[in-house]
């Protein structure tokens, strides 16, 4: 008796799950993605410069583990713009999700809806917003970007106010983006992505031909808070790398930011969006929330995430290695993962809650004078 309780006492790895961690994903989602499709979810612009720094700003940072306060069971659960998270995650807005699995964002809805998070929709998805909304109980936040015609982009964001979302995140496109990895497959995201929400019956292609095409000076300050005053949802701006931009997106009415700069996709060598994240919470208050993404890699990233500022975090990458390996499954599997490495590095700060999290859970040896 005595031996099988001592053979059995490590088996707490020991599961019949098809992926028991991210690694196994993301080799499924790579084996089962041609080249191409490899490279048009997982590069940058330029030399990948900021792509890479923005996982290497979390590698930079060490937890302070202290002993005889570890927490057996916290609590993971939060609420953020009013909308409750089993863990402090959303489903970030990626476009041309079909690409990599054909249920796309309503597969992507569905494993949100089971874990318990919510999901931000972007204007590029493969399907159309009313039929990603009607897929699950968590779209709740539509994403769209200001060009083209202001009364079109109110006229959007009417549709996704009708179709039951809650807010509006807001973004902004100057130019094409130099990405050369895609450059030199020749790759077409028009055929992938874009086209679900416009044409008849839906909104004006005219916003979708100006956000492929440029022909139009880009939006300013002032046209951006002149929408969002007639938005009919409460609006977030996303793209926050500044301090000056996070007050300037404050002042024309947004009700929360967005720190991104997006995955290392729009711009190369601009700041790891991890290391401008303290400066533009400091500077905004505690009230703000504020959602991050870029180079969140697994659920310990979260944790160093929350404690440098932020609410809540959008996962993209990782959701599209989830939806890549293996469709809604695959997703879900990928929350699970991240919410119980999560739990995990939360009972080792000693936080049993998600509120608990600060920069005092973060090592930094200066203060580390003893008594």
């Amino acid at each position: 008796m005595t031996e099988t309780k001592t053979s059995r006492i490590d088996d707490r790895y020991a599961t019949n799950e098809k992926y028991t961690t991210l690694r196994g994903i993301h080799r499924d989602a790579q084996r089962h993605l041609s080249e191409v499709e490899w490279n048009y979810l997982w590069c940058g612009t330029g030399d990948e410069v900021t792509l890479r720094d923005n996982t290497a700003a979390f590698d930079r940072h060490r937890f302070v583990t202290p002993l005889f306060a570890g927490i057996s069971n916290p609590d993971t659960r939060t609420n953020v713009l009013g909308l409750d998270l089993s863990f402090p995650a959303f489903i970030a807005p990626f476009g041309g999700e079909a690409a990599f699995h054909p249920g796309g964002h309503v597969a992507i809805g569905r494993a949100a809806e089971a874990v318990g998070i919510q999901q931000m929709v972007p204007v590029a998805a493969s399907f159309p917003l009313e039929d990603i909304a009607a897929a699950s109980s968590v779209a709740s936040i539509f994403q769209m970007t200001f060009v083209g015609d202001e009364d079109a982009a109110v006229g959007l964001m009417e549709r996704a106010k009708v179709a039951g979302y809650k807010y509006i995140c807001v973004t902004y496109s100057p130019i094409r983006q130099w990405r050369e990895r895609m450059m030199e497959d020749r790759f077409s995201i028009r055929g992938e992505s874009g086209s679900a929400n416009f044409g008849p019956g839906r909104s004006d292609p005219a916003s979708l031909v100006e956000l492929l095409e440029f022909t139009q000076p880009r939006w300013t300050w002032q046209q951006a808070a002149r929408v969002i005053a007639r938005a009919p949802l409460p609006c977030i701006v996303k793209g926050v790398t500044s301090v000056k931009d996070a007050h300037a997106a404050l002042d024309a009415g947004a009700v929360g930011l967005y720190v991104s700069n997006y995955g290392g996709r729009t711009v190369d060598r601009t700041p790891a969006a991890l290391d401008v994240l303290p400066s533009i919470r400091k500077s905004v208050g505690r009230d703000v929330p504020i959602i991050f993404d870029s180079g969140i890699r697994r659920g310990s990233d979260i944790a160093t995430a929350l404690a440098l500022g932020a609410d809540a975090v959008a996962l993209g990458r990782l959701i599209a290695l989830g939806l890549a390996a293996d469709g809604e499954h695959g997703v879900r599997r990928t929350l699970e993962l991240l919410q119980r490495e999560f739990w995990t590095t939360l009972g080792h700060l000693g936080c049993s809650r998600v509120q608990d999290l600060s920069e005092a859970v973060l090592y930094r040896p200066e203060l580390d004078t003893g008594r």
